[in-house]
């Protein structure tokens, strides 16, 4: 056997980059992680922490996805999102590594259409968010040609804090919910999306993937199932229809399906299976 392949995961605190560490095989990989405590957007700690650990495989889980946090900031979201890639890519390229770029269903704005697989047009959703995405896709295009990006959208997790978690605390303690009816897309979860990219990195194909669920649901209806997988009363939604806010995603998995790298499950098998794996069931 030779030497095992390193694997770099920056942003590796975050819900996928712990999720993609969980499922890598720690007997066939050297998997090394940071977070804070190395700046992706300092283009030379970057190089030289790559030209030290030499990787075969950067995944960059780093990313400033709080939407209004970048539009309050968007000179930081570029950084973040778009420098910050950039800096990996370059640096990866410079040691003969590929990378896997995480990015979004906000590169297109769901508002002229509803499906769109990896060889439509981007048009984003006019925020920093969704423009600082694209240009880091653009960056690690044009840096890197030993790249895998990825676009997944509405990714939920049981962690703390997130969306997932905050509905379940809501429909126990009776606290009014608000979630969007004409807001719909493919709910998909972190563990689904992190084997995919598992999957990406083993097949050792390059290119743009789409990885979301099978179907299209609302905010609304996604709630109300969750509620009612987890046994517990939806009296504490409370619908929202904001026109401004209006859009339908269905990022359709075209590169998965002719390749044949990975399936993605419908969104009911999923939420049903990661609700399972975490004793949320009723």
């Amino acid at each position: 056997m030779g030497p095992r392949k390193v694997i770099w995961i920056a942003g590796a605190t975050g819900r996928i980059g712990q999720a993609v560490e969980r499922l890598l095989d720690h007997g066939d990989y050297v998997i090394i992680t940071t977070d804070t405590e190395l700046d992706v957007t300092d283009h030379e700690a970057v190089l030289q922490y790559v030209s030290i650990n030499r990787p075969n495989i950067v995944i960059n889980c780093a990313a400033m996805a709080d939407e209004a946090a970048c539009e309050a900031h968007p000179v930081e979201a570029y950084r973040v999102n778009a420098m910050g890639a950039r800096n990996l890519a370059a640096a990866a390229w410079s040691v003969g590594a590929s990378i896997v770029q995480l990015s979004t269903d906000d590169v297109f704005s769901g508002t002229e259409r509803g499906s769109y697989n990896e060889f439509d047009t981007v048009l984003p959703r006019d925020n920093a968010y969704a423009k600082s995405k694209i240009a880091g896709e653009n960056f690690v295009r044009e840096l890197n040609p030993k790249h895998v990006i990825v676009r997944s959208n509405w990714v939920y997790g049981a962690e703390p804090g997130y969306w997932l978690a905050n509905l379940l605390m809501a429909a126990r303690t009776g606290t009014p919910f608000p979630v969007a009816e004409n807001q719909l897309s493919s709910p998909t979860s972190v563990t689904t999306l992190a084997a995919c990219i598992v999957a990406l990195i083993e097949s050792e194909e390059y290119g743009l993937f789409h990885a979301a669920d099978e179907g299209v649901t609302s905010r609304l209806d996604f709630a109300r199932e969750v509620l009612r997988l987890a046994g517990l009363s939806d009296g504490c939604l409370r619908p929202v229809n904001d026109p401004a806010e209006a859009r339908t995603v269905n990022l359709v998995n075209l590169m998965l399906t002719m390749t044949g790298i990975y399936t993605m499950p419908t969104w009911q098998d999923d939420l049903r299976d990661y609700l399972a794996a975490h004793d949320l069931l009723a």
